[in-house]
């Protein structure tokens, strides 16, 4: 019986080291591999491109000092004056601007950004703001208000322009216009107004250039007479010139070719064949002139490059050390703008500054720019609770007329009272953890060190007592 025991063991264990055996020499199971598919990207999706499209500019903080300089002036200029401000859409419908502007012309040919809307209308982005106002003036019935009317605007016109210093494809004028008067005192008036703000901005060496272009009854005359001079000079024109000459022969005159400019010093001048009124009120602009002492020289062949213009012409530039010429802005008459758009006749006169140039001439000068008015108390907290006990402090002390600085976002104190002594601040208001239950405020004097604890209820009292003291002791010194 042993026997068959043992024996019946040594069976077992056999069985099963054969067995273990078997599943050892068996070859090992294949893991199939898990392809985690790659995100497909459609081959039309385009490249983010992290830059402003080429002709177009961030006006960045650092600048924005100038700005605020050039809008008050003109904020203040215009009020003076008795302009009204007036904001019109920078989209209009395209013929707002091809019929006054001309067809022929770079603006409309070349420069102009037109497309058709969802709704299948035909628009542009405005490149200039004239003939937006007058549409406005028409639509509105302005034309029932007692003259002349006076309206003044700044914003955003875009040309597809090349870019070059001072010229963008997004750039920004301000314009002032005066409708319903063909006085020429109204013309002088115009460039007075130009004349303060360059003054007020700091820009030196002002120099306008004038001319008178007549009517458009007696240009005829006059165009007869530059299309047969600019035919005998036909070959010395460069061709795309040669095809403005049966167009429109005065937008030679606008050409920055030299071989244009060599051409038009020896062509027929405007102001030799003006009609009798025209040449009447171009005399009487320059009385004017010479009465306000306008610095100003009279240009022959300045005609500016828009259709709508009549009569007086003028740009207003500034003198660099070594001569050169930087154009800031100009205008003109435009006395049958209106009639061009279904309206009454109604003579006007306008001009725009290009706000981006007088910007960069302000920098080369270095004119003063806007001063942002200092904070006189600042407001500094430590702890959560003292948090939530700021923001209403510091909203009561805003509301009372007090400008006043705070640093919610830094942690330490010396970090905020560090920032307070940059800012300059006379006062700085304190709360930590115990004057949040207690509801007082620690004043500081950053004048002269001293600090008191009051209550938060006489804290705003206690604050202007404190900053008219310090007012009496800066003028005493």
């Amino acid at each position: 019986m042993v026997r068959k025991k043992t024996t019946a063991k040594k069976t077992v264990k056999k069985s099963t080291k054969k067995q273990i055996k078997k599943i050892t020499a068996k070859k090992p199971v294949a893991v199939k591999k898990v392809i985690t598919k790659k995100p497909v990207i459609q081959k039309d999706e385009e490249q983010l491109v992290l830059q402003t499209v080429r002709g177009m500019r961030d006006i960045l903080p650092g600048d924005q000092a100038y700005w605020q300089q050039v809008r008050k002036v003109f904020e203040k200029r215009s009020i003076e004056y008795g302009f009204s401000r007036i904001d019109t859409p920078i989209i209009e419908f395209e013929n707002i601007f091809t019929r006054p502007i001309g067809t022929g012309t770079d603006i409309v040919d070349k420069e102009m950004y037109s497309f058709r809307t969802k709704g299948g209308d035909n628009v542009a982005l405005r490149p200039e703001m004239t003939a937006s106002i007058a549409r406005s003036y028409i639509q509105h019935g302005m034309m029932i208000l007692p003259k002349p009317i006076k309206l003044f605007s700044m914003g955003p016109a875009y040309r597809y322009d090349r870019p070059q210093e001072g010229r963008y494809r997004e750039f920004y004028q301000a314009e002032f216009d005066i409708f319903g008067e063909e006085d020429p005192i109204l013309d002088a008036q115009i460039m007075q107004i130009a004349y303060r703000v360059l003054k007020d901005l700091g820009i030196k060496n002002i120099q306008f250039s004038v001319n008178s272009i007549g009517t458009v009854e007696s240009r005829q005359e006059y165009l007869k007479l530059l299309k047969v001079y600019f035919r005998s000079k036909k070959n010395k024109l460069p061709s795309r010139y040669k095809e403005m000459i049966s167009t429109n022969p005065l937008r030679i005159f606008d050409a920055k070719d030299d071989k244009c400019i060599q051409v038009c010093a020896g062509a027929p001048q405007s102001i030799d064949h003006l009609d009798k009124e025209s040449r009447e009120h171009f005399k009487n602009l320059l009385e004017y002139l010479d009465e306000l002492d306008l610095p100003y020289t009279i240009d022959p062949q300045l005609v500016r490059g828009l259709d709508y213009y009549t009569r007086t012409v003028f740009e207003v530039y500034a003198n660099d050390e070594f001569g050169k010429k930087r154009s800031l802005g100009g205008g003109g008459r435009f006395d049958g703008l209106i009639e061009l758009f279904g309206g009454e006749p109604t003579p006007a006169i306008g001009f725009a500054f290009g706000v981006d140039r007088l910007i960069m001439e302000m920098k080369r000068v270095k004119a003063k720019k806007y001063q942002a008015p200092q904070p006189r108390v600042f407001l500094a907290q430590l702890g959560e609770l003292a948090k939530k006990k700021s923001l209403q402090l510091f909203a009561d002390i805003e509301q009372s007329g007090i400008l006043v600085a705070e640093s919610f976002g830094r942690g330490a104190l010396q970090k905020q009272l560090r920032h307070a002594n940059k800012l300059g601040v006379e006062l700085t208001l304190i709360i930590g953890q115990q004057e949040a239950l207690d509801d007082t405020v620690i004043v500081k004097n950053m004048l002269t060190g001293t600090q008191e604890t009051v209550a938060r209820d006489k804290a705003i009292a206690f604050v202007r007592k404190n900053l008219k003291a310090s007012a009496k002791l800066v003028k005493k010194k």
